[in-house]
């Protein structure tokens, strides 16, 4: 089993459950489980939201009465009666569909037949490492890196993290899909706390920066494959050159939350904009307010 098997098989235990020795259940059944105590903490949101604005109305008959305030707790209902199938049409669906586009043109350009053998292909290209000189002469990457024991325990810990990151990415990838699944049925009724309407924005678009990993993931793949097969006939022929790549690899992958938030502006560094937006738009204000003055 693959490593893209591996990860398939994951997320469809945490989600679906019924997987392992114990057949738990998963993330589907946890949110019907605290699905009606969202319903509650949304019906008491919303009778004080409009009970404060009608008092304020009746308080003052010449204000206006916004239509938004009624209609606003009945969308926030309604979407969370249909949060698993919302959640599907708005976010895994479209992202699945641009996974597919990504990883079908990767195979096409790389000229492979599926997933597993364009995983081999690029864990060929990374980790690639000359046993010597073609002339046999021992200048190779290994036989340089052997003259000294630092260079060589670097070289090991440089290998190790560039086999893994790719998978550690991916890992992350799901704790986070997790975690915004989960978290969505109460981003939605503390969206009817006056004040705090941007909760709702800023999970979205934090949930579908996270959902962009992959298809990123599956560009940069793609790139360092074609980088190894056209930097020379027989691969990295020149000594050093695959632990630049190793090094310029794993650079670039945990970066591969940032590149999402390329295409999802509300996204911060890990696919959140929670804990950045609280951070940035105070300092941001502080700022203009300084400058002003």
């Amino acid at each position: 089993m693959d490593l893209t098997d591996i990860i398939n098989s994951l997320q469809t235990a945490i989600f679906e459950g019924n997987v392992g020795d114990k057949n738990l259940l998963g993330l589907y059944q946890y949110i019907e489980h605290i699905i009606d105590y969202a319903y509650g903490l949304a019906a008491i949101l919303m009778i004080i939201l409009v009970g404060s604005k009608v008092m304020s109305y009746f308080a003052n008959p010449s204000g206006n009465l916004d239509p938004y305030t009624l209609v606003r707790p009945i969308l926030i209902l309604v979407a969370l009666v249909l949060y698993k199938p919302l959640v599907e049409l708005l976010l895994f669906s479209p992202t699945d569909i641009i996974a597919d586009v990504t990883e079908n043109a990767a195979h096409y350009v790389t000229k492979v037949g599926d997933a597993k053998e364009f995983e081999d292909s690029y864990t060929g290209s990374i980790t690639h490492i000359q046993d010597s000189n073609a002339d046999g002469s021992g200048d190779g990457v290994y036989d340089v890196l052997q003259i000294n024991p630092v260079l060589e325990l670097l070289h090991l810990i440089i290998f190790f993290i560039a086999s893994v990151v790719a998978g550690y990415i991916m890992l992350r990838q799901i704790i986070y899909k997790a975690i915004y699944f989960v978290i969505g049925v109460f981003a939605l009724p503390l969206a009817l706390i006056p004040g705090n309407q941007d909760v709702l924005k800023k999970w979205f678009f934090g949930f579908l920066a996270v959902l962009l990993w992959i298809p990123i993931l599956t560009i940069l793949k793609t790139i360092l494959i074609l980088i190894h097969n056209n930097t020379a006939a027989g691969g990295f022929t020149q000594i050093l050159m695959s632990i630049c790549l190793q090094v310029v690899m794993i650079i670039a992958v945990l970066r591969v939350p940032k590149y999402a938030n390329i295409l999802v502006s509300a996204g911060s560094d890990s696919g959140s904009n929670f804990t950045a937006s609280f951070m940035t738009v105070p300092a941001m204000a502080m700022y203009k307010k300084l400058r002003g003055k």
